[in-house]
């Protein structure tokens, strides 16, 4: 993938990581830092772990950039040839050592559990993303 020319692809929004995947469309990736969430990722909610409020907000914000993409998707595709229509966002969100009371496998499953919901967005927080990199197929360790 290659990091689209803009930033501000829309009016108002200035997305933090654009790029172009491999079939032409936009995937963003919204960043926010990870160990300073202003409190923990996931909560205790009727015996389950549940994404908090901060999570959610985040998901909200690349939701915006997406609806934002899709009403200038036109405008995109013929001034920047960007195609938007199969758009998709990444949110990167806090480490699970910021939360050392709860399990990693908790925080990851609760942020699964909201993935499985959301169409369009993937939340992972940034040990998830680099395990994920480190079991990829053309990552195998060097003897």
């Amino acid at each position: 993938m290659g990091e689209a020319a803009h930033r501000r692809l829309v009016p108002g929004d200035e997305v933090d990581i654009p790029l172009i995947r491999g079939d032409g469309a936009l995937h963003v990736v919204e960043l926010k830092r990870a160990a300073s969430l202003a409190g923990p990722l996931v909560k205790k909610y009727r015996g389950s772990w549940v994404p908090t409020a901060q999570v959610h907000n985040a998901v909200g914000q690349a939701v915006n950039y997406l609806v934002g993409l899709d009403e200038n998707r036109h405008r995109l595709r013929e001034e920047l040839g960007i195609e938007t229509r199969r758009a998709g966002a990444m949110v990167l969100v806090g480490h699970p050592s910021v939360q050392p009371s709860v399990p990693e496998e908790s925080i990851n499953e609760a942020l699964r559990t909201l993935n499985s919901h959301v169409h369009r967005v993937e939340v992972l927080t940034y040990k998830e993303l680099v395990d994920n990199a480190e079991r990829s197929p053309g990552n195998t360790p060097q003897e």
